[in-house]
């Protein structure tokens, strides 16, 4: 399981409003995503509102409770190696 660093916040704080912004769970990882109101996945969503990656290759739906639990500040510099 990742370490959780301080920085940080709980998801429920997260802007949701279409800014980058990097995401997470200790079990999954992180990713950046930014959060789509209107957007759906018919293979895990069951209604509108659902974290996608910029590039729209990945998403991750809120519902059962299984959506990220934490968010901060995206920095591209995490993801370059």
């Amino acid at each position: 399981m990742p370490m959780l660093d301080n920085d940080y916040q709980d998801i429920s704080s997260a802007p949701r409003d279409g800014t980058v912004i990097e995401v997470m769970d200790p079990d999954c990882g992180s990713f950046a995503m930014r959060w789509n109101a209107d957007g759906f996945n018919s293979l895990v969503s069951r209604s509108e509102g659902i974290w996608e990656c910029p590039s729209k290759t990945m998403t991750w739906c809120e519902d059962n409770d299984c959506g990220p639990r934490f968010w901060r500040p995206y920095k591209p510099e995490r993801y370059l190696q």
